[in-house]
């Protein structure tokens, strides 16, 4: 008799369960995954707490919040260089101004003490230097703006790094609010 009263709820239950698993999978689609026997963290819950949560989850899959991190890092350091050279290869442009190129000048600098910063970054998450790595990062940060800066004390004046400035703080953002959420 006992045995009939489960198999009777069995039918009911598996059902329920599998609704209940289907809809977890579906709406989480992020839900932590295993791999060779590892855990895949969520990307998607440590990108939410990034100011650019698109563009961090574009640095995916990355096994910790201390490896998107130094994803982050990493590519906002290209970035950063790259946007350093554009800013060189400008201002040696036949028939730019002098006040253009002078302003370029501003933003070569700017963008290189980024990568400098940036380098030390990726340097400070390797030895798990938390405080030196959100100074680092802050330094980053702030240093993003210069090149904007220039160009907003000029008015009239068009940056035509503007984008690329705009790619790169949104990337250091990302890698401080990412830093931030690390464990001391």
């Amino acid at each position: 008799m006992g045995r009939q009263h489960r198999t009777a709820s069995l039918p009911l239950i598996l059902p329920a369960a599998l609704l209940l698993l289907l809809g977890a999978t579906i709406t989480e689609a992020r839900v932590l995954r295993r791999v060779n026997d590892r855990s895949l963290f969520d990307v998607t819950s440590a990108c939410k707490k990034a100011s650019y949560p698109d563009l961090c989850k574009s640095l995916a899959p990355s096994a910790s919040v201390g490896s998107l991190t130094g994803a982050s890092i990493d590519v906002a350091t290209s970035k950063a260089k790259e946007a350093a050279a554009i800013s060189a290869k400008l201002m040696k442009v036949p028939g730019t101004e002098k006040l253009m190129k002078s302003t370029l000048y501003v933003c070569r600098d700017a963008f290189s003490s980024v990568a400098d910063s940036l380098q030390l970054s990726a340097k400070n998450l390797k030895d798990a230097a938390h405080i030196d790595l959100m100074v680092n990062l802050s330094a980053a940060m702030s240093l993003t703006a210069n090149c904007a800066d220039a160009f907003h004390d000029w008015p009239g004046l068009v940056s035509p790094v503007a984008d690329v400035n705009d790619h790169l703080s949104k990337l250091v953002s990302n890698s401080l609010d990412l830093a931030s959420t690390l464990k001391n």
